[in-house]
């Protein structure tokens, strides 16, 4: 089977009827303006881990030229008779010229419904196909972008419970959270003293600002399994981490709630894919390995990657911005970002809040974190979201 498609900007369009389709031979008819090669080369490397066998051709077209279009497209049905087309991407111009070829040519033409995760056929109505479920992997892939590395790694399962009841805990207290992250990661920065940990309780950092550690917050990290052998006596602190990772999640602030909602998204079971702290090169074909954005969490929701970015505090414009762009450059129209915050922007309507619901981002904050269904709400809030609404509104 040879599978007509037309390319698209949004990477989805590329590639879920062919990885769902699976024909022999894949064509794509495209603007001849897209004179840069990586674009296929990206696709090319998506198929080969699940259509090794496939070939895979390309058009370039004038999209302005209904004819040129038309001609070209004709011509790829008269040439491989087991044509099928499909005709969710391109232009309108594209769209039009590509359903008279068909037409011309009687060939079966489908279209993908990519929120619902259909494919249909456009002349049967009673025709119906689900979709593959789209992994990160396949995503970056098709993008022409790579994972790098993580700003941190994944915690052991055997640890989630802990590390949950330990966030609860920080959540309500987050004043004595910073101080005692503070005063960790100022003795950090001056003495080396791996898993072993002793320092004055009062600790007078070179610059000389002071930092004291709250008794309560130690104890509850010894109580919940990160530390062992607490003791404060005598203006001294001393314990052991009781293991490495202990040790940096103690020591980096803000980690606790890209962990809690990986965590949350993960035991919830319901997303296909969930990453945490992925460092994304965007560009794999550039020969030049560097690493881009951090994002601190990515799930795949149906096919569609969702951009999670956590917040231990409020949230500002700026930060809107950034995870707008990250979502736009990797996913295209159909993804979505949410950001998890500790402040009360949405509960208090600020208008932060209402500038993330114009860009079309989800916005859970303090009382969400605190709830023991966060998984849930986290869920509902991402799948109630109509992706296609939002890209009428071009956001």
């Amino acid at each position: 089977m040879t599978l007509i498609e037309f390319f698209d900007k949004d990477t989805i369009k590329n590639i879920l009827s062919v990885l769902t389709i699976k024909p022999d031979r894949i064509v794509y008819i495209y603007d001849s303006a897209v004179t840069d090669d990586k674009y296929f080369a990206a696709l090319k490397k998506c198929f080969k881990k699940h259509l090794p066998g496939i070939k895979l051709e390309k058009i370039p077209v004038d999209i302005n030229n209904v004819r040129d279009i038309y001609g070209k497209t004709y011509d790829v049905i008269k040439k491989y008779g087991d044509c099928v087309m499909e005709l969710t991407g391109g232009s309108e111009l594209m769209m039009i010229a590509g359903h008279r070829a068909g037409l011309d040519g009687h060939i079966r033409m489908y279209y993908t419904d990519i929120a619902a995760g259909k494919i249909m056929d456009i002349d049967d109505p009673d025709f119906t196909m689900d979709t593959v479920r789209l992994t990160l992997d396949d995503f970056m892939d098709a993008k022409g972008a790579q994972f790098v590395g993580e700003s941190h790694r994944e915690p052991d399962e055997k640890n989630y419970d802990s590390i949950l009841n330990m966030c609860h805990y920080i959540f309500k207290d987050l004043r004595n959270w910073s101080y005692t992250c503070g005063y960790l990661q100022a003795v950090n920065s001056v003495m080396e003293y791996g898993l072993n940990f002793s320092a004055n309780m009062t600790f007078i950092h070179k610059d000389g600002r002071k930092y004291r550690p709250n008794p309560g917050m130690l104890e509850a990290f010894e109580k919940n399994g990160f530390i062992k052998n607490l003791s404060m006596s005598n203006n001294r602190v001393s314990f052991t981490y009781l293991y490495p990772e202990a040790k940096t999640y103690m020591t980096t602030y803000g980690l606790w709630l890209e962990m809690f909602v990986f965590i949350s998204a993960k035991r919830l079971g319901k997303f296909s894919d969930v990453k945490l702290g992925a460092m994304i090169d965007w560009d794999a074909y550039d020969d030049i390995r560097a690493a881009g954005n951090e994002i601190d969490v990515i799930i795949m929701e149906n096919s569609i990657p969702v951009f999670i970015s956590c917040k231990l505090r409020g949230i500002s414009t700026p930060d809107i911005n950034e995870l707008y762009i990250q979502k736009k450059r990797l996913g295209g129209w159909f993804s979505k970002g949410v950001i998890v915050t500790s402040g009360d922007d949405k509960i208090k309507n600020t208008g932060t809040f209402k500038k993330a619901e114009e860009f079309g981002i989800i916005v859970l904050d303090r009382k969400d974190i605190k709830s023991r269904d966060f998984g849930e709400r986290l869920y509902r809030a991402i799948t109630e979201q109509d992706i296609v609404a939002l890209k009428w509104r071009r956001v």
